[in-house]
């Protein structure tokens, strides 16, 4: 080598040395843990139903007079939907009602024999038999004014049933009858459905169902009106897991927000634990090694490589059960490239 080429290689090489030690600097960004509140929760689609969806059949049979209800008719517990004719239950009632006046002026006549004989029978006049004959035929008579009774009640029954009435506050989904048809008992004429009170079973794949308990939060919306929000609570669970889809069901019971309809489909989630102030990082700060995930803390212009436990994730962020403090300095951009004790160069 010449004289020549040792100058230069004196040059350059400090210039190689420094080139060398500036590229072995890896370049990253930093940011620190914060605080925020984390959910463990679950998303499902569910249905919407009514609490109470009543059909009514009628009692009695007869020609149905006149129709008040129809379909989409608001309707209060004990409003008339329809009536039938009631003609032959007001005779009835009114047969009822004279055999009982005619057994009351049988029972007085009997009651007055019944003391007549007792006060006869006291001073020896009449027999033994004579004396129970009389309180047999006075008995009698009161046992077919209960009976009598118990007709003159059953025809106001058979009257007042001739009004087919709604049982509950709901409104009329389908209307059966028309006027001038003739109904007879056990005839579905009515079918009703709550919107006020509804609910909606949500079904859950098994894996999650240690993690069910009656009280549990859930939100639901309907596409019906997003902008309307429940907040309820698991009332009920099942207490079977389907054979066919392995999911549990659970029952969610709510009173309508305004202009939910059932049958209409529902997005709820389901909020199993709740960490009101979680220590989270972004998601690009925790890397995956041959240890498990780790965070690269920073040590003046190195690092140090921390094992963490990690938790929940959420908009990327993810929680940090242990491993850092929120004082902790970490790597966010470049963390991925990362060693233990690797020297980097920080550009915020």
């Amino acid at each position: 080598m010449t004289n020549l080429h040792k100058r230069i290689m004196l040059i350059i090489l400090p210039f190689v040395l420094f080139t060398f030690e500036v590229n072995s600097q890896i370049v990253v960004s930093t940011t620190f843990p914060t605080t925020q509140e984390m959910n463990e929760e679950e998303k499902l689609l569910g249905l919407i139903y009514s609490k109470s969806s009543p059909s009514l059949a009628v009692e009695v049979s007869g020609r149905v007079v006149e129709i008040i209800a129809d379909v989409g008719d608001e309707v209060k517990a004990g409003d008339i939907l329809a009536r039938i004719d009631s003609e032959k239950y007001n005779l009835q009632h009114s047969q009822a009602k004279a055999e009982i006046a005619r057994l009351d002026a049988l029972l007085m006549n009997q009651e007055l024999d019944l003391q007549r004989a007792e006060k006869l029978f006291k001073d020896n006049l009449v027999s033994e038999e004579m004396m129970g004959r009389t309180r047999a035929d006075f008995n009698a008579l009161k046992e077919q004014m209960n009976a009598a009774d118990a007709q003159l009640r059953n025809a106001k029954r058979l009257i007042e049933e001739t009004n087919i009435k709604a049982p509950i506050e709901s409104e009329v989904s389908i209307k059966h009858i028309d006027a001038g048809d003739y109904v007879q008992p056990g005839m579905i004429v009515y079918e009703l459905v709550d919107t006020k009170n509804l609910r909606v079973d949500l079904s859950f794949p098994e894996y999650l169902s240690p993690k069910l308990r009656r009280g549990l939060e859930v939100v639901i919306t309907s596409p019906t009106n997003p902008n309307e929000t429940v907040v309820s609570k698991i009332k009920d669970i099942k207490p079977n897991i389907d054979a066919r889809n392995k999911s549990l069901t659970t029952i969610i019971e709510f009173e309508n927000p305004g202009t939910w309809l059932p049958g209409a489909s529902s997005r709820a989630t389901v909020v199993f634990s709740k960490f009101e102030n979680a220590i989270v990082v972004p998601q690009i700060s925790v890397v995956r090694r041959s240890i498990g995930e780790v965070i690269y803390v920073v040590k003046q212009n190195t690092v140090k490589e921390i094992p963490v436990k990690t938790g929940l994730r959420k908009e990327g962020y993810i929680q940090i059960i242990e491993g850092i403090t929120l004082n902790d300095e970490i790597v966010k951009d470049g963390a991925g490239f990362l060693t233990d004790s690797s020297i980097i160069e920080i550009v915020n």
